[in-house]
């Protein structure tokens, strides 16, 4: 009966560990199961240009691992943060290639898609995705909508002692990066060339979102005199740091990729550069055509319809608009504005 006791107990303590891991681990089971999606980086992105679909997790937006899920519990502005930075991200991405044969669709053929492999593309969405990620955080950190962070403390600078007031609200842009590199698990990853250069060209775009941070001043005095400034420290418009991206795309550089299983060459020396660095996409294949994503795209003018649609042709087609026009005050004198209604009529271009 001693025996059958402590077998029962064992049996129990068994069960309940399955039990709790099946729970808990889930997502750790699904990742070592399926080293195609083992990075929770490369999930995100795939996740952000993905159509949007609300997710059951704590993140909402996204079903994030384990660890993402702990984080959007421990701060509830932080779904609110991604999704905001899931809009930066597609709406400039599309902004910046409206007129070039990838218009950030993840589809390269059929069922394929840029996560495949590592591509041009490939860099391009990872910097584009950690620098949203950044400035949301950080904007949202100075707005007041983050539980774990609040307006920056920035250091007065020199220049300022006697002229300014150091003061204002500044974007949070250290607690931005922080969020970022942890939420997408931007860790080194010695022995494993993909991970690494997705980690680098991650630190690419927090690079790039980080160096557009500037001053910004608002005057005191009678009649405007400006002769007190309160300044604090602001980041630029967004489109500035996707049109930074996009230029460091059409510079990345390509890397002939490592095979672990014949190679156990250190990682390259490019992909472990200190924080300042980071100013050069790299990849590791040639990027496909794109040309079976094209159709039916307007294009800018018949020159781009030559890049644009692959050789196939292009269809123009005469738009008529109404708009104002010949605007002016009435009876010539302000402050009131009437206007007349034109009629314009444009050639747009399409795709076969």
């Amino acid at each position: 009966m001693e025996g059958l006791g402590r077998k029962m107990i064992v049996y129990g303590v068994l069960l309940f560990s399955i039990i709790w891991c099946i729970s808990e681990c889930n997502d750790i089971i699904i990742s070592n199961g399926n080293k195609e999606t083992s990075l929770p980086e490369k999930n995100t992105v795939m996740a952000v240009f993905s159509p949007m679909t609300k997710s059951p997790g704590p993140c909402r937006f996204l079903s994030g691992t384990r660890r993402q899920n702990h984080q959007c519990r421990r701060d509830t502005g932080l779904p609110d943060a991604i999704k905001e930075a899931r809009r930066l991200a597609v709406t400039h991405c599309e902004e910046q290639f409206r007129y070039d044969r990838w218009n950030c669709s993840i589809e390269t053929r059929g069922k394929r898609n840029i996560f495949k492999k590592v591509y041009r593309e490939t860099a391009f969405v990872h910097a584009l995705t950690a620098a949203a990620i950044t400035y949301s955080v950080a904007r949202a950190c100075a707005e007041g909508k983050m539980a774990k962070c609040q307006c920056a403390s920035e250091k007065r600078p020199e220049a300022t002692r006697l002229a300014w007031k150091w003061g204002g609200c500044s974007d949070n842009i250290k607690h931005g990066k922080r969020v970022t590199r942890n939420f997408l698990e931007l860790q080194p990853a010695d022995g494993d060339p993909v991970a690494e250069m997705l980690r680098h060209d991650s630190e690419v775009g927090i690079q790039a979102v980080t160096s557009t941070m500037n001053d910004r001043c608002k005057c005191h005095g009678v009649s405007g005199s400006c002769s007190l400034k309160t300044c604090w420290r602001k980041l630029g418009d967004f489109n500035a740091t996707a049109a930074m991206l996009r230029t460091k795309y059409h510079h990345a550089i390509r890397k002939i990729p490592i095979n672990n299983k014949t190679s156990r060459r250190a990682i390259p020396k490019e992909f472990r550069e200190r924080e300042g660095s980071y100013d050069q996409l790299f990849y590791f294949e040639t990027s496909p055509t794109f040309c079976s994503v094209t159709r039916g795209r307007r294009c800018l003018h018949p020159d781009n319809c030559a890049t644009l649609c692959c050789g196939r042709g292009y269809t123009t087609k005469v738009v008529k608009t109404i708009e104002k026009c010949r605007c002016r005050f009435t009876n010539g004198r302000c402050c009131q504005i009437v206007c007349d209604y034109c009629e314009k009529y444009e050639d747009r271009y399409y795709c076969k």
